[in-house]
């Protein structure tokens, strides 16, 4: 009998050692989740050093791109080393001739034909199937804006976004005891509210509101782009652009609120609302807006107006990507680098500067938005993001290439029109032709 309890107890010994070896040296119910993590810290810090280079033609972060984005992504990945070529003393043309390796290029999706015209695009919808990345919880038009202009691939991920936004100054509405913007209102509410502002007092000339008429025909929620991609032509005479033609000329016809030819350039609306303070009201890009808006006077952020027939609908988005380079040769580590920058702790870094979030879950992603701005403290951020984007128009490769002589061509219709010179139809006729002489060269 003794002998068979010596030979239980041998076994439930090797049992032991078995599960003991197992496990790690530790129970079962505790070894996995440690083993796990010393597991992912041994496989971080055995990958090898490797330097990523970050580029964008434009200098807005040549200086705080480290700020903004490198400190995190080195905290994040110790085994990588950022390095951010400035853009004002790097042309992108210069970059290429030189040889320069450029890992991840970044950039709006109005400037992304730069990703293209110089063959840097790289799909990679392979890596976001291995890596089980997650697109559902980026904002779907982002999503969908890039599978168009990687013809259903995807050149990139979106980061962050910009798009237009209903600001007004405060102290004109108390002066004229008119009531604020509220959220939800339409454009016909909006042109009310400016018909009652503008007038004429003091020797002073004030106008009910003022826009940037390029970002307002871009971002139209008619989603009508400047020409057809298929036919490379202007569309400028198709009634999807007439309407949001004339939505944006019909301000310019509000009682009072006319243009002339010292105000009608971007440059002079911009002045009378932010300098001059003799506009109560802007319809301008989101960051560019907050970037000018200090604390010059009291100001505050409504909705977008709403179409009355696309209840909810805002304009569209215009989302910033970070794109992964044909050249790199680190594309695994620039891939993770840039899916980590749309994860919630990211997302949340650059809400609280004050920068639009891509995330769907538009509560979640600006519940911190602008907390380390103080001139945003107690202003109606909320009103930044619309309920939904309208669908983007920009979304091939032709389109945005045409950006530049339609913008020409828009502006020289806009201006006769607002200015009284021609009707729409002749103004929008004229335009369209020139512009379809310039895309011949622009696209051929």
């Amino acid at each position: 009998m003794m002998g068979n309890k010596r030979k239980i107890g041998l076994l439930l010994a090797a049992m032991a050692v078995f599960a003991t070896a197992c496990s790690g040296g530790k129970t079962p119910s505790t070894a996995a989740p440690e083993a796990g993590k010393d597991a992912a810290k041994q496989a971080e810090q055995k990958k090898e050093p490797v330097e990523l280079v970050f580029y964008s033609q434009v200098a807005d972060y040549d200086q705080t791109f480290m700020d903004t984005f490198g400190t995190m992504i080195q905290k994040k990945f110790p085994h990588v080393t950022v390095k951010h070529l400035p853009a004002g003393s790097n042309k992108v043309a210069d970059v290429v001739a030189s040889g320069q390796t450029i890992d991840v290029m970044f950039m709006s999706i109005g400037q992304a034909d730069t990703l293209t015209t110089y063959n840097y695009q790289y799909d990679i919808s392979e890596l976001i199937k291995t890596r089980k990345y997650d697109l559902s919880k980026l904002e779907p038009s982002a999503v969908e804006l890039q599978k168009g202009f990687a013809n259903s691939g995807m050149y990139g991920l979106p980061v962050f976004t910009n798009t237009l936004g209903l600001f007004y100054n405060k102290n004109l509405f108390d002066k004229f005891g008119v009531e604020y913007p509220k959220d939800g209102l339409t454009w016909d509410q909006l042109k009310d509210l400016a018909k009652r502002l503008s007038r004429s007092e003091g020797g002073v000339k004030y106008n009910g509101l003022v826009m940037s008429s390029s970002a307002n025909i871009v971002l139209n929620q008619y989603s009508a782009a400047y020409l057809d991609p298929a036919t490379k032509k202007s569309i400028f005479t198709t009634d999807n652009f007439k309407k949001a033609f004339e939505l944006l000329t019909s301000v310019a016809k509000i009682p009072n609120n006319e243009l002339t030819a010292q105000n009608w350039a971007l440059a002079a609306q911009q002045k009378m609302f932010f300098q001059d303070q003799s506009a109560a009201m802007l319809l301008h890009f989101v960051v560019l807006s907050l970037s000018t808006l200090k604390d010059q006077f009291n100001w505050d952020i409504a909705t977008f107006p709403q179409l009355a027939d696309k209840p909810g609908v805002g304009p569209q988005s215009y989302p910033t990507y970070f794109y992964v380079t044909k050249t790199s040769k680190h594309k695994e580590d620039a891939f993770d680098v840039i899916a980590y920058l749309t994860t919630e702790e990211f997302q949340s870094h650059l809400a609280k500067k004050g920068m639009l979030p891509i995330l769907k879950d538009r509560v979640a992603g600006m519940s911190q938005f602008g907390q380390d701005v103080p001139t945003l403290k107690n202003k109606n951020v909320k009103a930044l993001l619309p309920e939904k984007f309208a669908p983007s128009a920009l979304t091939k490769v032709e389109v945005v290439k045409g950006q530049s002589p339609g913008h020409t061509a828009f502006f020289d219709a806009y201006q006769n029109v607002v200015l009284g010179t021609k009707d729409t139809n002749t103004a929008l006729r004229e335009a369209g032709e020139k512009l379809d002489q310039q895309l011949a060269n622009v696209l051929k």
